[in-house]
């Protein structure tokens, strides 16, 4: 089944993240799709919602092309959109395995997507055994760009420069990862525990050239109604950083993005 764009591109200029999302189809099969970034990088992240969703499951096959090969996906059970129900979300448009990292240590700079890639995707196809469905995306240079123009105005609002960003030769390092994961796991929200709720959270923090965390805030990559802000404040108290270097080893202030995953214990 082929479905047929039903709105134009439309992008999300939000505080936290950058999006840009369409609807295709009509009835029951609308179904809307996202791409998105929380941080400058070379890939983004996918989600589609809607009726089509619910045939197709956890496990799947996805290809955008005709520029990349198929790949099995595993999406998260209990995702949803609002508006459209059911969805499933991936990374990138192939196979992370597929990628063979390089040995040699490069300059990580200000991370982009590259617009030819987004030219060699005209469509993206869901299937799974006869199941077949394939949202016609039209060429995909001119999203690449606007999501890139999106990123560039993010990182500057949350108190990046990005040209200086773009003469980072490393990362700032969390050093006392152990720890911050401990005590951010030791305050887990009480509401939150006692209805069982989990979430995926991103961390966003400003680090210092000292390798102190001056600002933070949390990007839910999940439904995360019952979780505060705890974590930002274990960030901003108890994080040792190694803060990022440009290009001739000096210390520079820098974003820092760290995942954080509230699960239950196996135990209880």
């Amino acid at each position: 089944m082929v479905l047929e764009p039903s709105s134009q591109w439309q992008l999300d200029y939000g505080d936290t993240r950058c999006r840009i999302g369409r609807i295709f189809g009509e009835g029951e099969t609308e179904t809307a799709l996202y791409l998105e970034q929380v941080e400058p990088s070379e890939s983004l992240h996918w989600i589609v919602g809607g009726g089509i969703v619910t045939r197709l499951g956890s496990k799947f096959t996805s290809q955008f092309g005709p520029g990349f090969d198929p790949y099995i996906t595993r999406s998260d059970i209990g995702l949803t959109i609002s508006g459209f129900g059911d969805a499933v979300r991936g990374t990138g448009f192939e196979d992370s395995e597929s990628n063979a990292e390089s040995d040699e240590e490069e300059p990580i700079g200000l991370p982009h997507l590259d617009p030819n890639e987004g030219a060699s995707v005209e469509w993206v196809r869901l299937s799974r055994g006869n199941r077949s469905y394939q949202l016609k995306l039209g060429n995909l240079k001119p999203v690449y760009e606007a999501m890139n123009t999106c990123m560039v105005n993010l990182v500057t609002y949350w108190g990046g420069d990005p040209e200086l960003l773009r003469k980072r030769k490393t990362a700032p390092i969390l050093t006392n990862l152990n720890l911050v994961a401990m005590q951010i796991q030791r305050h887990y929200p009480s509401q939150a525990l006692s209805r069982g709720a989990q979430a995926d959270l991103l961390i966003r923090a400003m680090v210092e050239a000292d390798g102190t965390v001056s600002k933070c805030h949390i990007t839910s990559l999940t439904q995360a109604d019952l979780f505060d802000t705890e974590a930002c404040r274990v960030m901003l108290k108890d994080a040792k950083f190694e803060p990022a270097t440009d290009m001739d080893g000096r210390p520079m202030a820098s974003y820092a993005i760290q995942r954080v995953l509230y699960r239950m214990s196996s135990n209880r």
